[in-house]
């Protein structure tokens, strides 16, 4: 995941000395940013894995009100992964991200696509039983996060991403459950499994997307 991620975020890396991440989880994406020099900080409500990512030099808190209140800087940098759909206002999450973004800084963050081939175009049961969670207060797709975004008088980028290959979906449609990964790249081939995530993305009905937000 840090692979797939970095190399959308690597672009903004140069200009960036502080990084916050909402829902750090146990820091695999924070800690090759603090090997960079970055200063990173972590949000993780669980509680978790904090004890952990505070041994290895990563200052983490419970919510944003105790990172508010014990530390007074803003950020070049806040990044959330698959957290988004868990929030139960959108709209007042990403404000409060705003108000902590230092002038010319950047949120980015993920989200799953509800316009996933696996549901929108395969209708594979099995998946939709899997995919709908209680959990999920919200599902998004571009329509959906357009109209929160524009609620917020920022610019804003919507960047596709497919995650999963076409072994994965051919496993889903045999077996009706998760897995399959790269089962079957030796019989499609590698160029087949690129042109699949491609045309995916190019048609939007991929399984992921990334927001961009500059202040």
């Amino acid at each position: 995941n840090f692979k797939r991620r970095h190399k959308f975020i690597k672009k903004y890396l140069n200009d960036v000395e502080n990084i916050l991440e909402f829902g750090c989880s146990s820091g695999f994406m924070l800690f090759p940013f603090q090997k960079l020099g970055k200063d990173c900080y972590g949000i993780e409500p669980s509680g978790l894995f904090n004890e952990f990512v505070n041994s290895k030099g990563i200052k983490v808190f419970s919510s944003l009100e105790e990172c508010k209140k014990n530390i007074k800087i803003k950020f070049d940098l806040i990044i959330h992964f698959f957290v988004f759909e868990h929030v139960s206002n959108p709209i007042k999450f990403l404000k409060s991200q705003i108000d902590l973004l230092n002038k010319g800084g950047t949120i980015f963050f993920e989200v799953p696509n509800s316009n996933d081939p696996l549901y929108s175009i395969y209708d594979i049961l099995e998946f939709e039983r899997f995919y709908w969670s209680k959990a999920h207060p919200w599902y998004f797709n571009e329509d959906s996060l357009k109209y929160i975004l524009e609620k917020l008088n920022v610019d804003y980028k919507i960047i596709r991403e497919q995650r999963y290959d076409l072994s994965n979906h051919m496993f889903w449609a045999k077996e009706g459950k998760p897995g399959g990964t790269g089962k079957f790249t030796e019989f499609f081939g590698k160029k087949m499994e690129r042109e699949y995530k491609k045309n995916l993305v190019e048609s939007g009905y991929c399984d992921t997307l990334f927001v961009e937000i500059k202040k």
